[in-house]
């Protein structure tokens, strides 16, 4: 049983929340090569159907005017729509299955257990872990965009950058709220590996990493418009390619992410509460 919550003071959580976001980072900084792949990931992702679109359409040009004309979206350059919707695809990936892989690695060393009945509250750990998140996010962000935009001869400075990036840390909230979702399927199906790698390519779908979601039939378009991951992708490609926002301005944008920001940790956060609840009173959360 966990220990009372009043029992800890403030400092004693935060000393949790401090600790495991340092934990993290250690772990993180002795493999070098991972900083290295997440920032080369998103650019290998976009060089592919940025060549193959050249590749087909004999240029540069062409390519873009046939982007242009299947999507709509005049004047847009379609290696920048692709790069930004690359780079926001990995790091919203990254962000969603980190809590689930989190849980499953503590499961193999079998530590979860006890992590999970030490006095420190679940709360102060997950928001440790955020905070390695949100860090690893946005270092990754802007070394793929910036090294996809250099690649490609793109001015990685057009547009709104300053508002991009604050719309990456704010719409990252209710990502973090669904994997908490992931870590409740990593409870209950205990291998979810290949289901979750299954699933990143549905969201990159529905995200509209490589192509508008206006391309898309009206019933996949109404899932997009529900997945928090959609909003956040477009409203960086607004903010840095003066795209037309769909509610005449950024406000409506941001007041969707800020919906999503408040139900989706919520949401989250309870069902995963429940899954944990009954696995302790039947196999256990160590099981694997």
């Amino acid at each position: 049983m966990y220990a009372p919550i009043q029992k800890m003071t403030l400092k004693s959580h935060w000393g949790v929340v401090w600790g495991t976001f340092v934990v993290r980072l250690k772990t993180f900084s002795r493999y070098k090569g991972v900083l290295f792949m997440d920032i080369l990931t998103p650019v290998l992702l976009a060089a592919m159907p940025i060549l193959l679109g050249q590749a087909l359409s004999g240029s540069i040009s062409a390519a873009s005017a046939n982007f242009e004309q299947n999507t709509g979206l005049t004047g847009a350059n379609y290696v920048a729509f692709i790069i930004i919707g690359a780079n926001v695809f990995s790091t919203v990936t990254t962000s969603l299955w980190l809590f689930g892989f989190f849980i499953r690695r503590e499961q193999t060393l079998g530590t979860l257990e006890a992590l999970f009945m030490s006095p420190a509250h679940q709360i102060s750990i997950l928001v440790g872990l955020t905070l390695y998140v949100q860090l690893r996010s946005v270092i990754t962000f802007l070394g793929g965009y910036l090294f996809g935009c250099l690649l490609f001869s793109i001015n990685p400075f057009q547009g709104q950058v300053l508002l991009a990036l604050a719309i990456l840390l704010f719409g990252l909230v209710p990502i973090y709220g669904l994997s908490f979702l992931l870590g409740a399927l990593v409870l209950k199906v205990k291998q979810a590996n290949s289901l979750l790698n299954t699933l990143q390519w549905i969201v990159g779908a529905f995200m509209g990493v490589f192509f508008p979601i206006t391309v898309l039939p009206i019933t996949f378009q109404i899932v997009s418009y529900l997945f928090p991951g959609f909003w956040l992708n477009y409203n960086i490609q607004a903010a840095l390619m003066g795209l037309d926002w769909f509610f005449v301005n950024m406000y409506g944008h941001l007041g969707i992410l800020f919906i999503f920001a408040i139900t989706c940790p919520l949401i989250g956060y309870l069902i995963f509460s429940r899954t944990e609840s009954r696995s302790k009173r039947a196999e256990g959360i160590g099981q694997f």
